[in-house]
């Protein structure tokens, strides 16, 4: 009984911090990469700026992110090793938060969150990191670029485990330049990744592209136990 309440008490130690709303939107959005403050209000949609504003100070003041000054003009925030350790729950809500949508919610529901949320290349390539657990490939390590509407990203593969970033500063190995429509039939398994290959601009080492196409179109743990 004790340590069943010592673990309520804990969850609502983090909820207590983390359970406004916009905090942990804020940290999807950094986990991607650093964000200025209009970038984060452009890409959340919604938000007004003295909340942002509130919400950026607090998550500060618990040491989850971290203002840095660019160029002496433009701030610029970005995760701290603490605020990153949330990858994995992030990634596990947004997994749990697709299957409750998809089974709770009526085909027009569904339609607008795809329109409004999925359909755009942070969006999806969040769900690539994701989806790449299916597709492990642990002696494999690589860097390379991803490129959704012209929109750059970064795929670092070490040990099993892929993180993205945006941007596209890294030396690469490998690169795939795409476009929404194709990203999303991929990880959606509408099309394989001959199809996805065929559709992008491919270039690069041939094992790294292989197992980046691989987890583009990889099967989904739910399958796998089927």
């Amino acid at each position: 009984m004790t340590r069943t309440y010592n673990q309520a008490c804990m969850l609502a130690y983090a909820l207590d911090r983390l359970g406004e709303r916009w905090t942990l939107l804020i940290v999807r959005d950094l986990i991607l990469g650093p964000r200025g403050f209009v970038d984060l209000q452009t890409s959340l949609g919604g938000i007004g700026g003295s909340i942002l504003s509130k919400r950026l100070k607090e998550l500060e003041e618990i040491r989850l992110i971290t203002a840095e000054n660019i160029d002496g003009k433009r701030i610029q925030y970005r995760l701290t090793p603490l605020g990153e350790s949330l990858r994995p729950t992030i990634r596990a809500m947004m997994l749990w938060s697709l299957r409750f949508m998809n089974e709770t919610a009526d085909p027009d529901t569904r339609q607008q969150v795809y329109e409004t949320t999925v359909y755009k290349p942070d969006s999806l390539a969040l769900a690539l990191e994701i989806y790449a657990e299916n597709n492990r490939a642990p002696t494999l390590s690589y860097v390379a670029h991803l490129i959704v509407d012209n929109q750059p990203y970064t795929v670092y593969y070490m040990a099993g485990e892929m993180t993205v970033r945006r941007g596209a500063d890294s030396p690469a190995m490998a690169k795939i330049e795409t476009d929404v429509e194709t990203l999303l039939r991929g990880l959606r398994r509408d099309i394989t990744p001959a199809e996805v290959r065929k559709l992008s601009h491919v270039e690069g080492d041939p094992a790294v592209l292989a197992h980046l196409l691989d987890c583009i179109c990889s099967k989904r743990t739910e399958e796998k136990a089927a």
